[in-house]
């Protein structure tokens, strides 16, 4: 049962198989969740908690815009956010993403994000609870996707 649960547990939180991904894919992504929080801490908000369902709907949809050379809140058949997000069993009353293309580190994608007002306002929402963060290669550069949910 406990290796059963173990491989349920990757599952969730292993990107695509046929995503290209950076080198250091997971590091980046946690470079990018301290980051935030890091920001959130700094404006007054709490530390949101990573979720493997988050994390799973992020990456699959910085896989889906890696492969479709695409660039866009609207994925697969249309999906936006919070469907993207519910079909992983994650219920979400709110719902927020953020998404860009080039950076190279964690560090570098939040700090273009905290200098756009948009972007800046996801990351300081108040009433969100957890986040999840996807990052992948197009172009052989990295492009990202942090959404963020509140239950």
């Amino acid at each position: 049962m406990r290796a059963f649960a173990l491989a349920g547990l990757l599952a969730v939180a292993t990107p695509a198989a046929a995503c290209d991904l950076p080198a250091n894919a997971a590091g980046l992504m946690a470079d990018a969740g301290a980051n935030m929080n890091a920001q959130r801490k700094a404006g007054g908000r709490r530390a949101l908690d990573r979720d493997a369902r988050l994390d799973k709907a992020a990456q699959a949809h910085a896989c889906w815009m890696a492969e479709t050379n695409s660039f866009s809140h609207k994925g697969a058949r249309g999906s936006l956010p919070k469907r993207r997000i519910t079909a992983t069993g994650y219920r979400p009353m709110l719902t927020a993403e953020n998404i860009a293309f080039g950076q190279t580190t964690g560090g570098q994608v939040i700090a273009e994000w905290m200098a756009s007002s948009g972007h800046r306002k996801n990351i300081l929402l108040g009433s969100v609870d957890d986040y999840g963060v996807g990052v992948a290669l197009m172009q052989e550069r990295p492009v990202w996707v942090m959404v963020y949910a509140g239950k």
